[in-house]
């Protein structure tokens, strides 16, 4: 039997002294490399236009929900709904993502996801 691929969601974890703990934001933690690759690129780049780009593509791509609202009621999670949102805190949840799915958890004495050690430190080297 085939392994099959899936989305896996989960929830972004925030400092307990974040002023972002108890915000809630489901993301999906096993996007393609391709998307994981683009978006460390646009937001690397000093082009506004990919940057916007960038957090565009982890709206519609890699968020899931969120229970954000703002003074006319519930903020979409989607690409708009990120646009909406202050400069700190997009940068936060996009880093929150980053951090937390780019270091993929492994057991002591274990390689990463079954990979060579050179390739865990390029996955390092890319976050």
């Amino acid at each position: 039997m085939a392994y099959k691929l899936g989305a896996s969601k989960e929830a972004l974890e925030f400092s307990p002294s974040s002023a972002l703990d108890g915000l809630v934001v489901e993301v999906n933690a096993d996007v393609p490399l391709s998307t994981f690759f683009d978006l460390q690129i646009m937001l690397g780049s000093a082009d506004a236009k990919q940057m916007r780009e960038a957090f565009v593509l982890f709206g519609d791509s890699v968020l899931s929900s969120w229970d954000l609202e703002d003074e006319d009621g519930p903020v979409s999670a989607d690409g708009d709904g990120v646009l909406a949102l202050p400069l700190s805190l997009a940068v936060n949840i996009l880093e929150a993502w980053t951090e937390q799915v780019g270091s993929a958890k492994k057991a002591p004495g274990v390689s990463q996801n079954g990979t060579s050690p050179l390739v865990g430190e390029l996955i390092e080297t890319a976050t």
